[in-house]
């Protein structure tokens, strides 16, 4: 393959690759990656919007069945569950689309981000129905242990390959893959418990889909190793480590937060650091990383991380 120049989305310049991700390609055949458009096909085929959802139930567990610790752990929860899903579509929308060129990959990646709206639609949707005022969507700004992950996934650059495999390594593998699923984690335990039925079925379809993200977007970041085989030195590896480390150093801050009232029925915070660890030594493997052996954690959290997040 002929070597190409590129424009890169964040800086303007030029760099060399001989990568076909990095090609813009004006015809949609041959595909080029099928799978891309495999994964388009199955984030079209799993669509849903919030308003499918019933909420009465909800408002009512929210005025009467949660305790004020569950409430509590709730809010906090929620505070950065949607900023969450807007940075994450900020990768797919303003770092991703502008460096990819197949039509398939783009295809796919346009797939994902119109699921992110979705998933902050329906979160906000969840916050409206309970009464959260709006001045919570700003809150997780006091404070530190959100703020510190907020600050964390501006760290996004495409400048050159070596940076567009970290970045994809940091939201496929470490946000959509780790961090999101914390929090899917602890908001699942209420409905184990016949609480909060309608806020698990929006967790379980954003499991569903963010397990397709994150499972093709680590497929993306292993064809993009594959086609740019320099990239992957000890340098690489060592910084993916770090990336993992740090995400789950901001997990357990944010842990603690969230408990501050301590554990709740079913739930603890230990376990959820345990599952974290369990989870991110997962996305090392899948990211053809060793991983470091962790132990036992609780069983029922493995279901979230195969995206199957109701069975217990």
């Amino acid at each position: 393959m002929s070597r190409i120049y590129i424009k890169t989305a964040v800086t303007g310049e030029k760099t060399m690759s001989q990568s076909a991700l990095l090609q813009e390609r004006h015809v949609y055949k041959p595909f080029l990656y099928p799978w891309c458009f495999e994964a388009w096909q199955t984030q079209q085929r799993i669509h849903w919007l919030p308003e499918e959802v019933p909420m009465a139930e909800d408002v009512r567990d929210w005025r009467q069945k949660l305790t004020p610790s569950e409430k509590n752990l709730m809010t906090q929860i929620f505070r950065f569950f949607t900023q969450a899903d807007v940075e994450v579509n900020n990768c797919y929308m303003k770092h991703y689309s502008q460096v990819f060129g197949p039509v398939e990959v783009q295809m796919m990646l346009s797939a994902f981000s119109n699921m992110e709206t979705i998933h902050i639609a329906a979160y906000s949707h969840l916050l409206d129905t309970i009464g959260m005022p709006e001045i919570e969507y700003s809150a997780f700004l006091d404070y530190k242990e959100m703020k510190d992950k907020f600050d964390y996934m501006q760290n996004v650059s495409m400048a050159n390959p070596r940076d567009i495999a970290k970045t994809m390594a940091m939201f496929g593998a470490f946000t959509e893959g780790l961090a999101l699923f914390a929090s899917f984690a602890i908001l699942m335990n209420f409905p184990r418990h016949n609480k909060m039925k309608g806020m698990g079925q929006i967790v379980t379809w954003s499991v569903r889909d963010e397990t397709l993200h994150c499972l093709s977007m680590i497929r993306l970041f292993n064809t993009f190793i594959d086609e740019h085989p320099d990239l992957w030195d000890d340098q690489m590896k060592e910084d993916l480590y770090d990336c993992a480390k740090i995400t789950i150093k901001h997990e357990d801050a944010f842990i603690d937060l969230a408990f501050e009232q301590g554990e709740i029925e079913g739930l603890a915070p230990a376990e959820v650091k345990q599952y974290i660890r369990y989870i991110g030594d997962r996305r090392l493997q899948q990211i053809n990383l060793k991983p470091v052996p962790r132990g036992d954690f609780v069983r029922w959290m493995s279901n979230v991380a195969t995206g199957h997040p109701c069975a217990h």
